[in-house]
């Protein structure tokens, strides 16, 4: 079931619930953060058919539009963007556990999303998961070697173009944004420096939390799959992290084919994360 609810302190934001069947839910929802400028559905219908997939699971989840995108009203609190995302992302788990059995969650972002998951991670408790994309990214050594020769290696590899001709075939067919519309910049909070980010996630491995990080090929950061450990050397992880490099994929996952492969390893992943908390 699907319905649109209106939460916060000021009845300011509007969201999505897709509730699972009651004999099939369990005592964890997950929060869907938007990326960027973009409503609650996601890029391309993303986080609908994501709710759609975890419903039928068992799995509740509620996605949202931050203050000021979408249907959600630009009034609440003042500050850094990322700090207000937080505390409405917190609303919506108050909301969710005044009106259901839920206790806990587990944050699903991507971009943007991903900085305001951890941050909100890191301020609730009730958070026991995140699993982020296209997420923080520092480049190492080898990223920056592999991002010298990547050029010669896409010369010698025609697929890969003909997958990139897709994706801008795809893109430029979409429906051009009114040229009253000024382009904007993209804007990214995660820490600025590895130490920032050791400090945060070593937090956050010290409380037990789950912590899956996805990358794709779209992210211009990241280029190989075991960047996410060598970029972080001095967190003392306990097994409770994992990572997966869709090299293939690009940032939104723009074909249907890779948005079908995203929903099901991120539906795959929920249920771990719940299994493991049971």
């Amino acid at each position: 079931m699907e319905q649109a609810v209106i939460f916060g302190e000021f009845d300011h934001l509007l969201g999505v619930s897709s509730l699972a069947n009651e004999a099939d839910k369990v005592d964890t929802a997950v929060i869907m953060m938007t990326a960027g400028m973009l409503h609650n559905v996601g890029p391309y219908r993303m986080y609908v058919e994501l709710a759609r997939s975890l419903a039928k699971q068992g799995i509740s989840s509620l996605r949202f539009d931050i203050s000021g995108i979408g249907d959600s009203l630009g009034v609440g609190r003042a500050g850094k963007s990322i700090d207000r995302a937080a505390a409405e992302a917190i609303e919506a788990m108050d909301y969710i556990e005044a009106n259901s059995e839920v206790k806990n969650f587990i944050i699903f972002g991507l971009c943007s999303g991903a900085d305001d998951g951890i941050q909100t991670a890191l301020k609730d408790e009730r958070v026991k998961g995140v699993i982020l994309m296209d997420g923080l990214a520092y480049g190492t050594m080898r990223f920056k070697i592999r991002q010298a020769i990547l050029p010669l290696k896409m010369l010698l590899r025609p697929e890969k173009w003909l997958k990139k001709v897709r994706v801008v075939t795809a893109l430029a067919s979409s429906k051009p944004a009114p040229a009253s519309l000024a382009m904007g910049s993209d804007v990214r909070e995660y820490p600025e420096t590895v130490k920032q980010a050791t400090t945060e996630l070593q937090h956050l491995v010290d409380r037990g939390t789950q912590l899956h990080f996805i990358y794709t090929g779209g992210t211009d950061d990241y280029n190989y799959a075991n960047q996410f450990y060598d970029m972080l050397p001095d967190v003392k992880w306990k097994g409770t992290e994992s990572t997966q490099f869709f090299s293939h994929m690009d940032h939104v996952a723009t074909l249907c084919e890779d948005r079908q492969e995203l929903i099901e390893h991120v539906t795959e992943k929920v249920l771990g994360m719940v299994s493991s908390k049971s």
